[in-house]
């Protein structure tokens, strides 16, 4: 290395030293999201589990007229800002969701589902967002995004 390199390097690891390493090593900042893909579809009236009544309620009251409600996964995962997070779907595809921003307790979520338009949602204390998330098996997927229960 030639001698103003071995100064650069210097002097950032002195203001690194200085200002401490949170300057130095910023951490990413981090959400916990639970993610549940449920299978919405009209064949059948099964609503499994039993507590996706709710959902079928909400979709109802929506005017979306499904009859059968089957959860295919659910998952807490970490959602940061730097690199998306990979949700796999039963249809072989995978959505992505990545952290836009935190304010007042809420966090703006990118949501990222192949053959669709990205959509920009907003997760708080008020409850799940649903996100239509293609189709599969003569129905359609819906990711339900949930800050996870403490």
């Amino acid at each position: 290395m030639t001698k103003p390199t071995w100064a650069v390097l210097a002097l950032v690891f002195a203001v690194g030293l200085v200002m401490g390493p949170s300057v130095a090593f910023a951490q990413e900042q981090k959400v916990k999201v639970q993610v549940e893909v449920v299978l919405a579809s009209n064949k059948g009236t099964v609503v499994d589990p039993p507590e996706l009544g709710k959902m079928k309620e909400a979709f109802q009251k929506q005017n979306f007229s499904f009859t059968s409600f089957k959860r295919m996964s659910l998952d807490t995962v970490e959602v940061g800002a730097q690199k998306p997070t990979e949700v796999k779907l039963p249809n072989g595809t995978n959505a992505s969701l990545q952290l836009l921003g935190m304010k007042d307790g809420s966090a703006t979520l990118r949501v990222i589902i192949p053959n669709q338009s990205s959509v920009e949602v907003e997760l708080g204390r008020q409850g799940a967002v649903y996100q239509k998330a293609g189709k599969h098996v003569g129905g359609d997927l819906i990711l339900v995004l949930v800050p996870p229960s403490k």
